[in-house]
């Protein structure tokens, strides 16, 4: 098979920065892989985060520089879309950091582009990869179709006045309202109230804390929690703290792993410790698509729902797959679609993102593969760092 590749690294300026507990990002700080395989082209980013996986841009870098793109491809049976798609889920794609650990990012961004060129090579949306997955029924929807998705408030933006400017009739379909949490615990409580006031009781409404908390400070506050109207909390304190999300639990408050949860491994430990109700499931968290998409079955096995989430800075393909599982599985308890519509150029990508603000609802993406490519205006925004074509024996500098 001919196969020539390109990675870039992108760092697309925001037009507003997006601020949670632990971090404020005004750039995207993303990856991109150009992958061909006999001429059919896909793409596929890694949005890697320090404080979620441990991976960093440069990391995700040296695991491309490390991976034998040949090898890998020639494990794929490419002769048909089925054959494809079972090969590439019997890869171990998250293992390719190698000595370095478990590369979910980098992962993910080689799991899409591979998705998306299979596809295309048939003449297929990535879609039916989804379809074909052997996920249980329950888990997916007749046919891809526009999804509710969230209102996410930073902490750049005060949620009750967020709110207060959405028409009545967009405030009433609105599914689900998160907000970001700060350290401060007794100051987020005080900020619930106003949201919980000005949405109805079908509003789910949700407080992420990015893991800022202190363990005594919120279990000290557990019964305010409990009281505050909130549908769940989210990565309250520091990763994997098990006992004291069992305890959270004890009095009530409804739990959501996020950066305590990116594997199988994960998924398992916090069900043992009965320390989560649900898991946010992201796609370059989770290592690409299809292993997003099989662990989302897996948390279902296991008694716990799944939020899809996103990763901020999203430019591109990562947003499509996104898309993919958002407009596809079925049961999520909400979904996420990041806001690309503030704080990127439309032009990045082909078709522009798109979210029907009026009615909080995202539309699937059409065409083949994930049914995205990025536009030029993108990619001049992103520097080649490494290329690898038919005949090479290690990925030369671009």
């Amino acid at each position: 098979m001919n196969i020539d590749a390109t990675v870039y690294e992108a760092a697309v300026p925001m037009r507003r920065p997006f601020t949670h507990a632990g971090r404020a990002r005004d750039r995207s700080e993303s990856v991109l892989l150009r992958l061909r395989l006999d001429g059919a082209v896909g793409w596929g980013e890694a949005a890697p985060r320090p404080y979620v996986t441990g991976e960093t841009v440069p990391g995700v870098l040296r695991a491309f520089e490390g991976l034998d793109l040949p090898g890998l491809v020639a494990r794929i049976d490419s002769g048909s879309l089925d054959g494809a798609l079972a090969s590439l889920a019997a890869l171990d794609l998250p293992e390719l950091g190698g000595a370095s650990g478990p590369a979910p990012a980098a992962a993910a961004a080689l799991e899409t582009a591979l998705l998306d060129a299979v596809c295309r090579l048939h003449g297929r949306p990535a879609s039916e990869a989804l379809y074909r997955a052997g996920l249980p029924d329950a888990m997916l929807r007749p046919r891809p179709g526009p999804v509710p998705v969230a209102l996410v408030a930073d902490l750049s933006r005060d949620p009750a006045a967020m709110l207060d400017a959405l028409p009545p009739a967009t405030l009433q379909r609105l599914t689900h309202v998160k907000v970001k949490a700060t350290p401060d615990v007794a100051a987020c409580l005080r900020r619930l109230p106003g949201v919980r006031s000005r949405v109805g009781p079908g509003t789910s409404v949700s407080l992420d804390v990015n893991a800022a908390w202190e363990v005594g400070e919120m279990l000290a506050a557990a019964p305010a929690l409990a009281a505050a109207g909130l549908s769940w909390l989210e990565e309250p304190t520091r990763p994997r703290q098990w006992s004291a999300l069992r305890r959270l639990r004890e009095h009530g408050v409804r739990v959501m792993l996020d950066e305590s949860f990116a594997d199988a491994t994960d998924l398992a430990r916090a069900a043992e410790a009965g320390a989560a109700d649900l898991v946010n499931i992201r796609v370059s968290k989770c290592g690409g698509p299809l292993r997003a998409a099989r662990l989302a079955a897996r948390a279902r096995q296991a008694g716990l729902g799944f939020q899809l989430g996103v990763q901020v800075g999203e430019v591109g393909p990562l947003w499509a797959a996104g898309r993919l599982l958002g407009t596809v599985l079925a049961g999520a308890v909400t979904v996420e679609a990041g806001r690309q519509d503030e704080w990127f150029p439309p032009e990045l990508t082909e078709p522009a993102y798109r979210v029907d603000r009026a009615r909080y609802l995202a539309p699937p993406l059409t065409g083949e593969g994930i049914g995205l490519v990025p536009t030029e205006a993108l990619l001049e925004r992103c520097r080649p760092h490494a290329r690898w074509e038919t005949g090479d024996r290690a990925w030369v500098p671009a």
